[in-house]
Parts: C-alpha cells; structure tokens; sequence
C-alpha cells in the first residue's frame, strides 16, 4: 500500500514538472499558474446554486432553457474531450507549451486555436441558461476574460517557439469566430 501511494505521489510530482510546475511559480506566476488556479477557480464557482432565484417562471420556458443549457453544456463537454485528445501529449494546463511539444493544428486546431477553452465557454453558457442565474452569467463573463489572458500568453510562447504559429494565427479564429473579443486574429 504505501510503495502504491509513493509511486502515485512520484508520478503526479513528475508529470507536474513536465507541465511546468515549480515552487518558484506558484509564488511568482512564472508559467501563468495565476491564471490556471482562476480559471480552477472560476469553474468550481459553477457549483453554488443559483441566485436570483426566479420564481414563477412558466413550464415550457424553464423546460426550453433547460433543454437548451444542457445541450450548450453537453456540446462544450465534447468539444473539451476532442480537444484534449488532439493534444494529446502535449496537454499541459499552463499557458507554456513543453520542452518536447509539437505544434498541433489538425482535428480539433483546425477551427480554433483554443478549442479547450471554447469547449469551457460553452459548459459555462449551458450552466447559465439552464440554472438563469446572474451569479452564473458572471462567471461566464470572468471565465472569458480569464481565459483570454491565458490564450495570449500561450500564443506569445508558441509563437517564439514555433514560427509557422504566426501564419496559423491569421487563419484560424481565436477561440469562436465572428465574436470579437473571442476571435482576434
């Protein structure tokens, strides 16, 4: 049991430090942990009940808006999911890309240089139209900010290492397109 918990612990200590993780940046914001325990933290708000509470809302409209958050939320998880699985081993949850990354801009890339993000975006939505909650419709509005400071500091790294970044940035939208503070190539 306890060389099980060891080898646990060795390889959550190892695969933070491929990630980028050190004492040193939690403390000074090195690699953008700053935004990564926000963005934790702004998803974990999603949790708290709603507030307001409306009340009286009639039948079919809290049907549709249920109907319609969880299929936002539904799509944002999948769009997650495949973003995850095209980065494969190049997910990292810092805004720096790892020493023996590769550029990815197929599959899930090949719309969106942060489709990670809009895949989050999108749960967000789902969660604030399914529960109609102010609190929530906030939380969506930070999330996006936060994320979109994540995003260009991750583009300000991958364009230092990878110099065809640029050229990619011209062509695919930022996280969705046509929405200009979401997409600003």
């Amino acid at each position: 049991m306890k060389q099980n918990l060891r080898n646990l612990f060795n390889y959550i200590k190892t695969l933070l430090s491929n990630w980028g993780f050190s004492k040193e940046g939690l403390f000074n914001n090195s690699k953008g942990e700053w935004y990564l325990f926000s963005q934790i933290f702004l998803i974990l708000l999603h949790f708290i009940p709603p507030y307001p509470k409306i009340k009286n809302i009639p039948f079919l409209i809290n049907t549709f808006c249920i109907i319609l958050g969880l299929g936002i939320s539904i799509l944002g998880l999948f769009i997650v999911i495949k973003a995850i699985i095209s980065l494969g081993e190049n997910l990292t949850p810092l805004p720096y890309p790892m020493n023996d990354s590769t550029l990815i801009i197929n599959n899930s890339y090949h719309n969106s240089r942060h489709p990670l993000y809009k895949g989050l975006l999108f749960i967000s939505l789902g969660i604030s139209i399914f529960s109609l909650s102010l609190i929530h419709l906030s939380l969506l509005i930070f999330l996006a900010y936060i994320l979109k400071i994540k995003a260009l500091k991750e583009e300000e790294m991958l364009k230092m290492k990878f110099p065809e970044y640029k050229k990619y940035i011209k062509e695919v939208p930022a996280i969705i397109k046509n929405i200009k503070y979401l997409d600003w190539r």
